[in-house]
């Protein structure tokens, strides 16, 4: 039997209170879609008027280096910070810090670098989700049954295992037709794994949000009114991954 993912859009849109929320995405590998997730989701949650600080792990400064780029070009959004830190105690205490604050929506992101060498354990404590992002061939399936298992492991050392926060599954670059090879890679992931039910889709506008900053300033600075509807199918496509997740982290129980 063929699994299909979801491709419409059924997550409840009625607003709901969320508060802080600390979503950690990793996988194993490298170059496998992790700060364009952190960038999708940090955008949809600043267009939804959420306040977002990403924390950047990787010694590459890649979250960093784009907000100041984004910044030099008037393309970035005041609701999004991002801090670059090495450091898993300073990590955990910003964490606590927003956690200190008035009751808020805020979302915080923290991009791992592949292979993770930050306290990724420590760091998964704190967290409320780990998002796995997937391409979909033999080798990133391979890394992220790698990732789980890390996740699985944890959980067997650790004095509560209850604290541990579940781990989902993201596809990315999800091409408008599969390969014969691409629909081995997503039967063996849908199968196999939990997963949130939408991909990443492969589009063009997620390259542009990468180099120039958070797609709702792309979309509102868009002389091109097909150039800003691309942008606002992508704005739309993170914010139904977002609320998924949101709806994920409201769950008690949920792994």
């Amino acid at each position: 039997m063929t699994i299909e993912m979801a491709t419409e859009q059924t997550v409840d849109d009625e607003e709901e209170i969320n508060g802080v929320r600390v979503v950690m995405v990793m996988n194993r590998k490298g170059g496998c879609g992790k700060s364009t997730l952190v960038k999708g989701l940090a955008s949809a949650a600043a267009d939804l008027g959420e306040t977002v600080t990403i924390i950047d792990t990787d010694n590459n400064k890649g979250c960093l280096e784009w907000m100041l780029n984004a910044k030099e070009q008037g393309n970035w959004s005041n609701s999004i910070s991002v801090i670059h830190s090495l450091d898993a105690e300073e990590i955990k205490e910003i964490i606590s810090q927003i956690h200190a604050q008035p009751d808020q929506e805020h979302l915080i992101l923290i991009d791992t670098k592949g292979g993770g060498d930050v306290g990724l354990d420590e760091l998964a404590g704190k967290a409320h989700l780990i998002i796995v992002p997937t391409f979909l061939s033999r080798s990133d399936v391979l890394d992220t049954m790698q990732t789980i298992a890390w996740h699985e492991r944890l959980k067997k050392r650790v004095a509560n295992p209850e604290k541990i926060p579940p781990v989902r599954v993201l596809i990315g670059r999800n091409p408008t037709a599969r390969s014969e090879a691409e629909e081995v890679a997503f039967q063996e992931i849908m199968t196999n794994m939990k997963v949130i039910p939408y991909p990443v889709n492969n589009r063009m506008s997620y390259v542009r949000m990468d180099l120039d900053g958070p797609l709702g300033p792309l979309r509102d600075r868009s002389i091109n009114p097909g150039a800003a509807q691309h942008i606002s199918k992508c704005l739309k496509e993170m914010v139904r991954t977002l609320r998924a997740i949101n709806k994920i982290t409201r769950s008690k129980g949920s792994q």
